[in-house]
């Protein structure tokens, strides 16, 4: 269990790197989009990124989920290039399908969707971008079920790169506004994609797999199914402000969103992503579970403190994105909020994979789309009274709801205790500490620090208390140090 714990956690202090990236360059190029667009205009890039998040989903038809199951169920170099070249071609073909169908309603209804008027040209350069990274999506699969952080990590970067140099290039020399965002996106999707042809092409064996394509559909549909109709019900609340209120509330939500994002990108995403891959490629032996349980208690010790920091620091992160925008700062007591709804997000996501391992797929499905239309339900009861503040308590809930399912159904196929007491406690003590951090908010900056230093170290000593930090979590860290050195 020692080696697995070094590995796990190396590969996602890899991951994190990448993710680190990908996330400071959107915290770049916010201030570098204000710059250049309106407030307005920034919420159409909001809700631009929500329709691309649903193309994603919608691309692939559950193939993708059945992809990173099957994987590793090859047992040749051979066959796994056989299933490669069946994911990616079918990926091809749907990825196609979805944005065309995506883009002309789009276009007969930009008026109704953004209530504001969006140029074809703007539209047809998300449209592309949009389609030369899903070409590159079934790539990044196969190199998180290789394990390969590193090459994952190395593309990430060169698209970033790319974007950033592309970006401020339409922007500042061209002058291009809003269109200008979509052109950098499309040329640094482009060239990541043929940058990785020769990789994708040595990966392939032209043999389509028919007899596997229908397994891995009937297998992964009933998830995408039910994550298409989840992202369309859980995004649908930056376009439910618009229709209810105006595309200042979606960008002040938008800007809120972001800083809390960080938790996703910086922790549940790195943790998931390469202890996901370990998971399904140890799924049969015999100590599985007992290192998930072990895994558990450290993933909630990350969440916790990662999300008390950003919590925390929030006043300064939007400061300095926004350029000092008294409008986005008033955002800012949003981000607990939708922090400890991105904490229940996280834990949510980690026990989808016991779920996976008896394929109850469709229980997953039928989870994610109730808490959903409880989502939206919340969105349309809250918003038109409360604003950005509805949605973000919606999603706290229905997020809490979904987790609290997921638990409850683990339990009748696993023997795996969990210390409801104890993880209840820690969020009570986490919420009433983060009330009171809102109230260091007017201190003077230095004081501020100090303070906000002080509450960190304490909240250390509530997971002493807990017994969430414990002397065990303190040699995993201790090996994991040892490892990388």
């Amino acid at each position: 269990m020692q080696n697995q714990t070094r590995f796990v956690f190396k590969q996602s202090f890899i991951y994190s790197i990448g993710n680190t990236i990908t996330k400071l360059s959107g915290v770049i190029l916010i201030p570098l989009y204000l710059n250049y667009i309106n407030d307005d205009e920034f919420g159409v890039v909001t809700l631009f990124e929500t329709i691309f998040q649903f193309i994603l989903i919608l691309s692939g038809w559950g193939v993708k989920g059945g992809f990173t199951r099957w994987y590793h169920e090859m047992k040749t170099r051979l066959e796994k290039k056989q299933l490669f070249f069946t994911a990616w071609s079918f990926n091809f073909f749907t990825s196609f399908i979805s944005v065309l169908i995506t883009g002309t309603a789009i276009y007969f209804f930009s008026d109704v969707i953004f209530q504001y008027s969006i140029g074809t040209s703007t539209l047809f350069y998300f449209l592309s971008g949009t389609f030369f990274r899903l070409l590159y999506d079934v790539p990044f699969y196969q190199l998180k079920l290789e394990q390969k952080a590193v090459q994952q990590t190395i593309w990430t970067t060169l698209n970033i790169v790319l974007m950033l140099g592309f970006t401020f290039y339409f922007l500042e020399v061209r002058e291009a506004g809003i269109k200008g965002i979509y052109q950098a996106q499309m040329l640094a999707h482009l060239i990541t994609m043929l940058a990785m042809l020769p990789m994708m092409v040595a990966n392939m064996k032209p043999l389509f797999l028919k007899g596997i394509l229908k397994e891995m559909i009937q297998y992964g549909l009933p998830l995408a199914i039910s994550n298409i109709l989840t992202t369309v019900l859980t995004l649908s609340d930056r376009h439910i402000i618009n229709q209810y209120q105006n595309l200042g509330e979606v960008a002040g939500y938008g800007m809120a969103f972001k800083v809390a994002n960080l938790l996703q990108m910086v922790v549940v995403a790195s943790l998931i992503t390469s202890y996901s891959n370990y998971f399904f490629k140890t799924l049969h032996n015999s100590d599985s579970m007992a290192f998930f349980r072990k895994f558990t208690n450290f993933y909630t010790v990350l969440l916790t403190f990662g999300g008390l920091g950003i919590v925390l620091f929030s006043p300064e992160i939007v400061y300095v994105v926004s350029m000092g925008s008294e409008f986005f700062q008033a955002s800012v007591f949003l981000v607990p909020i939708l922090i400890a709804g991105l904490i229940f997000s996280g834990l949510r996501q980690l026990f989808t994979l016991p779920l996976n391992k008896h394929k109850k797929t469709r229980l997953i499905s039928i989870i994610l789309v109730v808490s959903a239309v409880i989502n939206i339900a919340a969105n349309f009861l809250l918003v038109p009274e409360y604003g950005k503040t509805g949605a973000s308590v919606s999603t706290l809930f229905s997020q809490l709801f979904a987790l609290l399912w997921f638990i409850y159904a683990i339990k009748k196929l696993e023997n795996i205790s969990f210390p409801a007491v104890k993880y209840l406690l820690l969020v009570v003590v986490w919420g009433a500490i983060c009330y009171g951090a809102i109230q260091l908010q007017g201190l003077p900056l230095l004081t501020g620090w100090l303070a906000k230093g002080v509450v960190l170290i304490l909240f250390i000593g509530v997971l002493f208390l807990f017994g969430f930090v414990n002397k065990e979590m303190f040699s995993v860290l201790q090996k994991l140090r040892d490892y990388k050195k």
